[in-house]
This record gives C-alpha cells, sequence and structure tokens, in this order.
C-alpha cells in the first residue's frame, strides 16, 4: 500500500534516479538534489518516491543516484486544534549507522541539515558508488516538530524552521535498495520504475520513469487485438524523464504500452483511454 503524507501528523515516506556507466566507464555520481516537478505540481504532501514506487536498485561499481523530494505541509487540523508544521528533521538511527545504506553510498540534501520547513518543497538525494552487493533495508528517525493552536486560528506564514516543539517521532523502515554484483553492462536496464498517467486518460498519457543511461527508447501503444497504434522514440537523459503522448485521435478502449531499451528489456501495461 502507497504510504504518501496527506495533511498528517506522522511523516509515512521518505525518489530516484540512477546512474550507470556506459560502456564499462564509471559515470561521477550526481550529488546536488532536484525537486520531482510533477510531484511538486501534485496537491499531495510527504516525500516522493512513496513505499510504493520504493528506491531503484543499483549495481556494484556502478554509480548510483537517487532524488528524494520532500513537500512538508503547512499544517494539519485535528480537533479541536490544529498543527502548525515548523519542520521535519531527518536523523540517523542509533541502532543504524549511515540509515544501513548500501557501502559507499551517502545521503545528503537541501537543505544541508536535513531540517525540512513546513511550507515548503525540499530535497536530498543518495548518491555514490556501491561496492557491495546485497538487499539493504534502510532506516531513517523522523522528528516533527510544530506548534499547536485552536483549529479555528491560522498558521503564521512564512513558516520559521527554527521554532516549535518536538511533536513524534517515526521510524521508516520499509524503503529497500538492492544492488547486484558486477555483471556485463548490456544485460543491465536502462528504465526503471515506470508510471503513466492518468488513469483513464483523455488528451494524453504522461510517462515518468527514471533511466541510467543518455540514449533513446521505443514506445507503442498496441490494442487488444495486437493490433499496433501508435510507435515514438524518446530520447532519455540519465535520471528522471517525463514524456508526453498525444491520444486524443486513438479511440475509446483498453490498450497495452510497451517501452523497450536498447538491450531489448521490456516494460509493458494495460492503459485506458476514454474520451
Amino acid at each position: 500500500m502507497k504510504k504518501i503524507i496527506t495533511n498528517t501528523v506522522a511523516l509515512k515516506s521518505v525518489a530516484l534516479g540512477l546512474f550507470i556507466a556506459t560502456f564499462g566507464m564509471p559515470l561521477m555520481a550526481q550529488t546536488t538534489c532536484t525537486l520531482d516537478p510533477v510531484f511538486v505540481a501534485s496537491p499531495k504532501y510527504g516525500i516522493w518516491p512513496d513505499s510504493a514506487t520504493n528506491f531503484v536498485s543499483g549495481q556494484v561499481g556502478v554509480a548510483y543516484a537517487q532524488n528524494i523530494t520532500i513537500k512538508v505541509p503547512l499544517d494539519t487540523v485535528q480537533n479541536p486544534v490544529k498543527i502548525c508544521f515548523t519542520r521535519f528533521e531527518l536523523l540517523v538511527p542509533p541502532s543504524y549507522p549511515n540509515y544501513n545504506l548500501p557501502p559507499g553510498l551517502t545521503l545528503t540534501g537541501n537543505p544541508a541539515n536535513l531540517k525540512f520547513p513546513g511550507n515548503a518543497n525540499s530535497c536530498a538525494i543518495i548518491s555514490g558508488t556501491p561496492t557491495t552487493a546485497g538487499t539493504y533495508t534502510l532506516h531513517f528517525q523522523v522528528d516533527v516538530y510544530g506548534t499547536i493552536i485552536s483549529a479555528s486560528q491560522s498558521c503564521p506564514t512564512p513558516v520559521n524552521p527554527n521554532t516549535g516543539s518536538k511533536i513524534s517521532t517515526e521510524n521508516i523502515d520499509y524503503y529497500v535498495i538492492n544492488i547486484s554484483s558486477a555483471s556485463a553492462i548490456n544485460d543491465y536496464q536502462i528504465v526503471h520504475n515506470l508510471s503513466v498517467f492518468p488513469q483513464p486518460a483523455s488528451q494524453s498519457i504522461h510517462l515518468r520513469f527514471y533511466s541510467t543511461q543518455s540514449d533513446v527508447v521505443n514506445f507503442q501503444l498496441v490494442d487488444i487485438t495486437g493490433k499496433m497504434i501508435m510507435t515514438k522514440v524518446i530520447d532519455t537523459v540519465v535520471g528522471e524523464n517525463t514524456t508526453t503522448i498525444n491520444v486524443e485521435n486513438v479511440d475509446n478502449g483498453i490498450y497495452f504500452y510497451v517501452l523497450t531499451d536498447k538491450n531489448q528489456n521490456r516494460i509493458s501495461d494495460k492503459v485506458i483511454i476514454q474520451h
């Protein structure tokens, strides 16, 4: 089940870009975080990627970077009071040094002290070059700070992140990073965490995914009889990609989309078009 904050006290989710070397030469890992524009534009609060999407996998010896977008709301109402959030602090749990990240990876953020202010968009990034294969369950401690006022009152703006008292502490342990051993680069999947929205679609569909290489992928739209309806070549960049496909001339119905990378790895699922 997805976990995204929607004006609740507890922080329930802690997004993404995987970097891979071309022809076996490691890339420099991205060290500056960036905001996910789709999540920022959405009405949701919390962190992207959510727990259902989770974090992408990595590979030993291949530079890795995953962006995380944090949207802290201004307040939440719990009658008869209102909680005005001043900041969410991300801390290392005492029993899990370095958040139990895979060896070679570190977490940094903007702001650098990982104190994310209320009523604001912030970001963090996990980056580096993994050195040890394995499955790593990450552990984060999140301390929520704020002030409590009457539900009929308004929270002060702009928010002062240096104020407020600790309201709650949340321990997050449902994010996983899988690190595979070194292997042939051509066997590695380039596209990760593809999402297609909205469902159903009317005028257009949006594809959001993370690419490990700057290259091209092929998009195909197929009807339920197997007839090819549309094809498109998509240029990718390393990290997050968002592409819009116009479907206003496609008949109503159930279709299947297929995204194929140069290594012939395929991702496929259905999309409903309804004008």
